[in-house]
């Protein structure tokens, strides 16, 4: 029972010391946070990067939406998918009943170029 006693206030008291210790060095950390942020230099380099926030987005969004436009555009290539459930690529199609043709080349696009 004695030796339970101790664990006990042996424990609470270091959680009392780690509780103050850690609340001070937060402490600090939190007031170096406040001087780096109250910094004129900080502040303004924080007012140049929200001028120039609007100009960067529609930048990002018209390279996007060119990098997505050139994507669609290769994905697509010769293909076709029918309201019907029909489907047609270069290699073939299936009709709506599920009948399939294969392209009887042999090898498909580029199979000219193929030894």
């Amino acid at each position: 029972m004695r030796n339970k006693l101790m664990l006990l206030v042996g424990a609470a008291a270091g959680y009392v010391l780690g509780a103050r210790a850690g609340r001070e060095r937060y402490d600090q950390i939190a007031d170096q946070a406040n001087k780096a942020w109250s910094n004129p230099k900080v502040q303004e380099t924080v007012e140049q990067v929200k001028a120039k926030a609007p100009e960067l987005s529609q930048k990002v969004s018209e390279q996007a939406k060119a990098t997505a436009d050139g994507v669609k555009s290769k994905v697509t290539g010769h293909e076709a998918t029918g309201a019907d459930g029909s489907y047609e690529n270069a290699s073939g199609s299936l009709d709506g009943d599920g009948e399939a043709t294969v392209d009887t080349t042999g090898f498909g696009p580029g199979g000219e170029k193929l030894p």
